[in-house]
């Protein structure tokens, strides 16, 4: 119990502090929560691409892994708009630090996207249950998904790289930033195509099978 008071005395002592440690522990959790999730379900689409069925129980998961990914960005917006107070309140400076402003950017894409996958992506998905995941889409279907996809994971990493990195504080401008993660984008959608186009997947380049050759009872006589 001594030690109890000892520890709310220590945090009372600076709020402002105690307030900041919180927000950060909301914010990892929210990282935490939408990067893991998200991360499940994109290597879950790389598993049904290269080979399976989406049964119902699949579907479940899917559906639940984006439960999670939705409660993670909610939590990420309600952590970044109170580092925002914060610092308007406190630390007004660090309001002129540009990387916070690419996050939050990055950040709001990808919410956009969240709302396409889960308007566009998850029903057809749904309906592809009981086939394979690629199976009878055209050939814009199968790039939107990739594209979605390779949205999803690169705004997900991006943000958490640009917190491992405090070094990049009032250095770096916003533009830069985003223009990194744009090139990054662009080759995540790139290797993600390339992936489908490799395995014939693309829905472009029908596969060939060769017949086996049969050899004429004639000649299998003289043999």
């Amino acid at each position: 119990m001594i030690d109890l008071n000892i520890l709310i005395h220590t945090l009372c002592q600076e709020p402002a502090t105690t307030l900041k440690s919180a927000l950060r522990i909301v914010h990892f959790l929210g990282l935490a929560l939408g990067l893991g999730a998200a991360t499940v379900l994109d290597l879950l689409i790389l598993r049904f691409l290269l080979k399976g069925k989406i049964s119902k129980e699949h579907w479940a998961v899917f559906q639940f892994g984006s439960s999670i990914v939705n409660a993670g960005l909610m939590i990420l917006w309600a952590s970044g708009i109170g580092f925002l107070i914060y610092y308007g309140i406190f630390d007004p400076a660090k309001l002129g630090n540009e990387k916070v402003w690419a996050k939050m950017t990055i950040v709001l894409i990808l919410t956009i996207n969240g709302m396409f996958i889960h308007s566009i992506i998850l029903p057809k998905i749904k309906q592809q249950v009981g086939r394979s995941l690629m199976d009878g889409m055209t050939t814009t279907q199968r790039s939107a998904f990739l594209i979605s996809g390779a949205v999803s994971a690169t705004s997900w990493y991006v943000p958490m790289l640009l917190g491992a990195l405090p070094q990049l504080n009032f250095v770096v401008p916003m533009a830069t930033v985003l223009l990194v993660y744009a090139a990054l984008l662009a080759i995540a959608i790139a290797l993600s195509h390339a992936l489908i186009f490799a395995m014939g997947l693309d829905g472009r380049l029908p596969r060939v099978r060769t017949p086996m050759l049969r050899i004429d009872p004639y000649f299998q006589a003289m043999a």
